[in-house]
């Protein structure tokens, strides 16, 4: 291990920490790290089948899910719905005896044209992509602003650049970003710490419970309902954008919580982009169709 990955986790062992959305994809890849960092984590998912293969996933020769001061619990919860976020953060403090961070991994993309989505299939995304996230944030934030603790959430570059056949899911992360710049201005000067972390796709570990959940496949139907060119099936739409490598993602994410960074953005070459576009508008969308336009 590195100098800079072992000085990384050193400063998570022990910690007691919630991974939402940490049953599959990168919210159990991020776990995974944690764990292995002697942190006391509890993943939260929707389906108790789903954490249960989680827990699977995570045990080491001996069907444990420990790690030398380090251990792994699940629980299943449905954060969309009014009382899940505050009985997550109860059951947290009854089995590790507090929260000291929360990592919001929870999030649901899609593909379709705005002119051609209803207000319950725009509610459906924001509810997956937001609402989510609220009630937890909220049931956390007293006792982690006390403990100085970390507010991490994984949203997309879909919240800082809008493209083609991704509209809806555009919208959902710009909420979600919103919502974290507005916490952050509330719990901040209390000590604890916000990041927005803003990523391309994310590719999966061939141990993922869902390895087999091909984003091209996950978007098939969206395309064929929509009449949308086969390239909106790829990862990133119509932009082209090479799925992230999840371990060094999640390095990366834990390396932003030690320098206390408010946005961590993936690629970097995309978070230039979406500067530009907020300075010099009609250059910035230019080239931003002009890149996403290369997939067809």
């Amino acid at each position: 291990m590195s100098a800079l990955k072992e000085l990384t986790h050193t400063m998570w062992k022990n910690r007691r920490i919630i991974v939402a959305g940490g049953t599959s994809g990168f919210g159990l890849v991020l776990a995974k790290h944690l764990l292995a960092a002697g942190s006391l984590v509890l993943i939260v998912g929707r389906s108790s089948a789903g954490v249960r293969a989680a827990l699977a996933a995570c045990e080491g020769p001996a069907g444990r899910t420990d790690q030398p001061n380090g251990k792994m619990y699940g629980l299943s919860a449905d954060l969309g719905q009014a009382g899940e976020g505050g009985r997550v953060v109860a059951e947290c403090v009854r089995l590790l005896g507090g929260v000291d961070d929360l990592f919001f991994c929870i999030g649901r993309s899609g593909r379709g044209l705005m002119l051609q989505t209803n207000v319950a299939e725009l509610r459906a995304f924001l509810e997956d992509n937001l609402i989510s996230a609220v009630e937890i944030s909220q049931a956390v934030a007293h006792e982690e602003t006390a403990r100085r603790g970390h507010f991490v959430y994984i949203g997309s570059l879909a919240g800082k650049l809008v493209t083609p056949f991704m509209g809806p899911y555009c919208i959902a992360k710009s909420a979600l970003a919103a919502f974290v710049a507005a916490l952050r201005l509330e719990i901040a000067p209390g000590g604890a710490h916000v990041l927005l972390v803003s990523t391309g796709p994310i590719a999966r570990n061939h141990d993922d419970p869902r390895s087999s959940d091909v984003p091209q496949s996950r978007y098939q139907s969206d395309v064929k309902k929509n009449g949308l060119p086969a390239s909106a099936a790829a990862p990133g739409g119509s932009a082209k954008l090479r799925p992230l490598d999840p371990d060094r993602l999640a390095i990366a994410v834990l390396t932003a919580c030690r320098r206390k960074q408010s946005e961590l953005v993936v690629p970097r070459a995309a978070g230039l982009l979406a500067g530009l576009i907020e300075w010099f508008p009609g250059l910035g969308r230019r080239l931003l169709a002009r890149a996403a336009n290369r997939r067809e």
